[in-house]
């Protein structure tokens, strides 16, 4: 019962006591309270209860429940990191017990024996009881033990043995009520999946295994250990980390066993290395081995070993003395049999490399370059990355791009079994070393386009392909209302003056964990990406007007590929840190130009400009030519506002992400129909004052299908959006957990700035049926909303959520002025605010295709978070891969009054059939002079290619 129901099984143990029980009986009342205690609370409480029941057991002359008080006592000991007295009580057990006894004995010193990585000992314990526990019919017992030598198996990798016993531990569960071991073996299956490379199902079971567990009111060290090993392996390392650390402080708050602390520092220390915290790593890993070592843990202190001898090179500790440590791990481990071993051989080669041991590299290398035909996909992926250390030791550009291309193809045959869009881009960073020794090799001895190629080859890989759709999950829907409800009231909260109540902002954080949980558990549909990037096709495609400037950055170093004119060219240009400083002086100098008044500023802001392009294009901005011109920047450089550089400034100029994306934008054709989709969200500080004036342009059109949204005019690359992010206290912009409010969309007009007849005319009724212009088309019931060309209003209550999003889906244009706001700690929860509540990006990803261009003249529209090897997470990446080629939107807060007119003549071009980049160039020249009005149309960039 202490397992299928903790709470009562303590509660019946102490009421026994008190009523002056046998000894025999009093002996199973502490045994009880001390497993409890062992378990879910104080560890010395535990040995205390367990001694007594030991003692009181000898009283009542029952040799077979003493030796059950022995086991129990064993594992006790061990956990409170007592080994030897925990083994020598296992000793006394196995001699006083026998037969069924004696089997329950075995099975938990098995136990133990796994817990100090002591494996060969654990299979040989519970072969010895799994017969004797059949033969009696227990079927709870033999159900623990088959689990328990899953797990074993897989502790050396062995994952087809671990899943029939998985599978056949299941099969008996199922006859009985114990509910912890039920979630127990959940668990467990959820490690399975991780072991089997299934991160999505690996998720989803521990997920439910934690729900379980809820329900039984108890702890789930273990379970907090494995999840946080998924979580590394998904690319969040950070997310890891805080649920390790904050593992480590409940434990130590009940006083709980040691051997888990110890562990939990261990997952804390690769944690913290993978998320680059390199001395929060040393600290964890060296409290990891002290705790190890004294427990007599060999198998984890080798580990964690490993773990700090990797922290110490990240630091810069680079030594002889490194190399023979990380050699001896590596012999350890492998004679361990954990799997682990080709890490510790890579890391010995590695460092023997730096410091120009090549002979002592090569023999490294060579042991961890074996694990590069079989086992899990991260463990080929680090047998190929000591394959092309290895070659590049020796010489041999072309051993290092074949081996960076068979690891990258393994990385991307396991992203795509990942089918949230977030996990896709953060398993990237699996893959960084190999892209960047293949641009290495690439600069050496391939030219400008190898260079290219292998630059496009691990660049904004999310956008390949669509993302799995989010499934058609009651619970997730329901969460997804319930958060938009939550935070709706939370902002209303805040507009009245006031702070939500701490009950709804806990609540509301509760459902953005659901949500996003129940969209980590989505597996992949697609098997990979096989279209892959030509040169030539870019080439042709590009023509000999329009140039392609994509930015690599080596060592730290800017290198400017020109693409254009049938040939690819190179140059070298400035440092990638000292152009990061100077974008973030550049949108300070946008955020004050964005206020009547900063004139004075004007003329700095066009110097950073100049800086800006002398640091990121180099000698390549006179090679320019005339026509057109696509940026395609790394993530790292998404806050420069391009059209502020000197050399861009009166060009047709679009952003993309990677030359890849935009050959697909480009391919995009727009939707039939030619609908387009204009909303106005609540609370703007002009009242979107645009939307009424396009309203009246678009009254009453049919577009035909191909004119004016068509496809541009051959050769002419069209803008697709890139953000860089931006702050404005000014203007009430927030960055935060969902709860701490939104950003203002843009800086509130002077009172002599205008914009009158529209903002009147925006107070018109709320069903935009009055004043000659269109109402919304309902097409929920099927009505005219598909008619050609028709122009769809949505504002007041008719801009809610639900509705917006079956106008939006297969628009051929939208136009949405609302708040926006970003999650720098969760992009995908970034939203759009609507009358009943955040829009965010996990909506976006339900519909079936996203409008083929839309304009977003708000704040905060266009950041991104940039994760993993090179990829970028927010609002347009996410419409991107959805069948939207073109964005508008702002990279640096602007002024409400000034985006008005740039809007309207943005939507001019549009009309005459422009592309959105076309029409942005001529719409900031048709701006007046001014520094607000300047910058405003600086702000603004266009992405993709439409």
């Amino acid at each position: 019962m202490v397992f299928a129901a903790p709470g009562e099984a303590l509660t019946r143990a102490e009421e026994l006591l008190g009523a002056d029980p046998s000894p025999l009986h009093a002996s199973v009342a502490h045994q009880v309270i001390g497993i409890w205690q062992r378990d879910f609370g104080d560890t010395r409480r535990a040995l205390a209860h367990l001694r007594r029941a030991r003692d009181l057991a000898a009283r009542a002359e029952s040799a077979e429940r003493e030796a059950d008080v022995l086991a129990t006592l064993g594992v006790a000991l061990v956990h409170a990191g007592r080994t030897r007295a925990g083994l020598a009580a296992f000793e006394q057990g196995v001699a006083r017990g026998s037969g069924h006894t004696r089997a329950r004995v075995l099975y938990r010193r098995a136990y133990v024996w796994w817990v100090l990585g002591r494996h060969r000992e654990a299979l040989e314990d519970v072969r010895r009881a799994i017969p004797v526990l059949r033969q009696v019919d227990d079927v709870i017992w033999t159900a623990r033990a088959l689990t328990l030598r899953a797990t074993v198996h897989l502790a050396l990798g062995s994952v087809e043995r671990a899943d029939a016993d998985f599978t056949a531990a299941e099969a008996l569960w199922d006859t009985t009520g114990q509910e912890h071991d039920k979630a127990d073996a959940v668990e467990s299956r959820g490690l399975a999946a991780f072991r089997s490379g299934d991160v999505p199902a690996a998720l989803r079971l521990l997920d439910e295994a934690a729900e379980r567990y809820a329900k039984l009111g108890t702890p789930t060290f273990m379970l907090t250990i494995r999840r946080c090993e998924v979580l590394m392996a998904a690319g969040l390392a950070t997310e890891a980390l805080t649920e390790a650390d904050a593992a480590v402080a409940a434990l130590d708050g009940i006083g709980g066993q040691s051997t888990r602390k110890a562990e939990l520092l261990l997952v804390a220390a690769r944690a913290a290395r993978l998320a680059g915290e390199p001395q929060t790593s040393l600290a964890r890993a060296a409290v990891a081995v002290r705790l190890f070592a004294g427990q007599r843990r060999t198998w984890y202190e080798t580990h964690a070993r490993l773990v700090l001898i990797e922290a110490r090179v990240a630091t810069g500790h680079g030594s002889g003395r490194l190399v023979a440590d990380a050699a001896a791990v590596a012999e350890r481990l492998a004679a361990f049999g954990a799997p682990a071993a080709p890490e510790a051989s890579l890391l010995a080669g590695r460092i023997a490399l730096d410091l120009g041991w090549t002979a002592d590299a090569e023999r490294h290398l060579a042991v961890a370059a074996r694990s590069r035909h079989g086992g899990p996909p991260l463990a080929r992926m680090t047998g190929w990355a000591a394959q092309a250390l290895r070659a590049r030791a020796a010489g041999s550009a072309r051993g290092v791009l074949e081996a960076c291309r068979r690891g990258l193809d393994v990385l991307d045959d396991h992203r795509m079994t990942l089918g949230a869009s977030e996990l896709r881009a953060r398993a990237t960073a699996q893959g960084a070393e190999l892209a960047a020794l293949a641009q290495r090799a690439s600069l050496v001895s391939g030219g400008p386009r190898r260079l290219l190629g292998w630059s496009e080859r691990w660049r904004a890989t999310v956008l390949s392909a669509p993302p799995t759709r989010p499934p058609a999950d009651p619970v997730l829907l329901t969460a997804m209302t319930a958060f938009r409800e939550l935070a709706a009231r939370a902002e209303e909260a805040r507009t009245d003056g006031g702070r939500p109540a701490a009950a709804l902002e806990r609540e509301q954080r509760r459902l953005e964990r659901e949500i996003r949980a129940r969209t980590l558990h989505m597996r992949g549909e697609a098997p990979g990406d096989g279209d892959r990037f030509d040169v030539g096709r870019l080439l042709r495609r590009l023509g000999d007007e329009v140039r392609l400037v994509e930015l690599a950055v080596l060592d730290g170093r800017v290198h400017v590929l020109l693409c254009g004119q049938g040939r690819v060219r190179r140059f070298e240009a400035g440092l990638l840190a000292e152009a990061e400083v100077e974008a973030e002086h550049v949108q300070a100098g946008l955020r004050r130009l964005a206020h009547p008044g900063a004139e004075a500023r004007l003329p700095l802001v066009e110097a950073a400009g100049a800086r800006l392009q002398q640091l990121l294009l180099g000698p390549a901005a006179a090679h320019l030519g005339s026509g057109p011109v696509v940026v395609v920047p790394p993530g790292r450089l998404h806050r420069v506002p391009w059209a502020l550089l000197p050399a861009l400034r009166d060009r047709v100029l679009s952003v993309s992400p990677s030359a890849s994306s935009w050959l697909r934008a480009r391919d995009t054709a727009p939707p039939p129909g030619g609908r387009q989709v204009l909303v106005r969200g609540p609370g703007l500080a002009s009242g979107g004052a645009e939307v009424p004036e396009l309203s009246d342009r678009y009254a009453g059109r049919r577009t035909p299908a191909g004119a004016g949204l068509g496809t541009p005019p051959p050769g002419t690359p069209t803008g697709t959006r890139h953000v860089p992010p931006h702050d404005e206290p000014d203007r009430g912009e927030r960055e935060g957990p969902a709860g701490a409010g939104d950003g203002a969309t843009r800086v509130p007009p002077a009172a002599d700035e205008g914009g009158g007849e529209s903002a009147r005319r925006e107070r018109d009724g709320g069903g935009r049926t009055g004043g000659g212009r269109p109402g919304p088309v309902d097409v929920a019931g099927g009505g005219g909303a598909a008619a050609r060309g028709a122009t769809v209003v949505l504002e007041d209550e008719d801009a809610r959520v639900p509705r917006v999003l079956r106008e939006l889906d297969g628009a051929a244009l939208a136009h949405i002025a609302a708040h926006g706001t970003f999650r720098a700690d969760s992009p995908l929860f970034s939203s759009l605010r609507m009358a009943d509540g955040p829009l965010i990006v996990h909506d976006f990803e339900r519909l079936d295709r996203s409008p083929y261009r839309i304009i977003l003249p708000c704040c905060d529209t266009a950041r991104f978070a940039s994760v993993g090897a090179d990829e970028l997470l927010g609002l347009v990446t996410a419409l991107l891969p959805l069948g939207t080629a073109g964005v508008v939107a702002c990279t640096a807060p602007v002024n409400d009054a000034a985006v008005v007119p740039l809007m309207l003549a943005l939507h001019k071009g549009l009309d005459a059939g422009l592309s959105l980049a076309e029409a942005l160039r001529d719409a900031r020249a048709a701006l007046p002079g001014d520094a607000v009005h300047q910058a405003t149309g600086w702000a603004f960039s266009a992405f993709g290619a439409a």
